[in-house]
C-alpha cells in the first residue's frame, strides 16, 4: 500500500485533501470521440497512469504485466475518450511466468481504469477476463 501511495503522489494523481471529489463515471461510449481529439500528452500520461494502477493493484511488475498496447505507441492503446474528456482504458494482463510453449503471454487479467482530465483515476474493474460482449 505504501508504494502505491508514493507512486500516486509522484504522478500527482491523488491529493491528500479530504474534500477530493470522487472519479466520474464514464460517459456513454457511443458518444465518445476518436483519439485525434485529445491532447497527445494527456493520452500518454493517462495510459501510463492506467498501466501503473493495474500493476500496483495486481502486486507489482514481479507478478503482473500489461498487454503490449499499454507500452507501445498511444495510437494502439485500448482507450475510449469520453465526452467529458476522461479516458477509459480496458486492457488485459498476465503473470510473467504464464507463457505458452512459444513464449507468448497467456492473459488472465482484465483491468478497466478511468482517468480524468485532472489525472485522478479509478479502477472500475480488475479481475478475470470477462466474456466479449456482442
Amino acid at each position: 500500500m505504501r508504494y502505491w501511495l508514493v507512486l500516486a503522489l509522484a504522478l500527482g494523481v491523488v491529493g491528500l485533501s479530504p474534500t477530493s471529489a470522487p472519479a466520474q463515471a464514464p460517459a456513454d461510449p457511443a458518444t465518445s470521440s476518436p483519439q485525434g481529439d485529445v491532447d497527445p500528452l494527456f493520452l500518454l500520461r493517462g495510459r501510463n497512469i492506467a498501466r501503473a494502477a493495474a500493476e500496483t493493484a495486481n502486486g507489482g511488475l514481479g507478478n503482473y504485466m500489461a498487454e503490449p498496447a499499454m507500452h507501445g505507441p498511444t495510437a494502439n492503446a485500448p482507450v475510449v475518450i469520453n465526452e467529458d474528456g476522461s479516458l477509459l482504458f480496458t486492457f488485459k494482463g498476465f503473470r510473467p511466468e504464464d507463457r505458452d510453449i512459444n513464449g507468448d503471454p497467456i492473459y488472465s487479467f482484465e483491468t478497466e481504469v478511468l482517468v480524468n482530465s485532472d489525472r485522478t483515476f479509478q479502477i472500475l474493474y480488475n479481475g478475470p477476463i470477462r466474456p466479449a460482449t456482442p
